[in-house]
């Protein structure tokens, strides 16, 4: 498998490090990774289909967070050279969404690991548009055993 250098800024590399494909893609970008850090982005596109009057849905921001997570698991998990794994979000505690970004605007977020067991990850989200939290979260996810 080859090795990924970050910043990883093309979709087809983000595609490799996720299972989830086109329309729900919520990232395009790992900006910076270290061990249990990471800080992913994604420009929102008029198109998407979580943006209703110009503004990325509430439901679009939580997916973007847990799809930051996914990334950063997936990254950590492609050095090991283990394939992109299927998770979800097993619970969200400490949602806090000041303001919703707007289509056009670029969002990074930043992934703070505080538990990892086995399967399941609990993770320390922060977004931010402009120089500006916007949102930030706790999740707990787990990912998909294979069988």
């Amino acid at each position: 498998m080859k090795t990924l250098k970050i910043p990883i800024t093309d979709l087809d590399g983000i595609k490799k490090l996720i299972p989830h494909r086109e329309p729900m893609i919520m990232v395009d970008s790992l900006l910076e990774f270290s061990d249990g850090e990471a800080r992913v982005g994604f420009t929102i596109l008029k198109d998407n289909l979580f943006v209703n009057n110009d503004e990325f849905s509430e439901t679009g921001l939580i997916e973007h967070m847990a799809q930051a997570a996914a990334l950063y698991i997936g990254f950590k998990n492609h050095a090991k050279e283990q394939s992109a794994k299927e998770g979800f979000i097993a619970s969200i505690k400490k949602l806090n969404i000041q303001k919703l970004p707007k289509a056009d605007e670029v969002i990074t977020t930043n992934v703070t690991i505080i538990h990892e067991i086995m399967h399941m990850s609990t993770v320390e989200l922060s977004t931010i548009s402009n120089g500006i939290i916007i949102a930030n979260a706790q999740m707990n996810t787990v990912l998909k055993v294979d069988e």
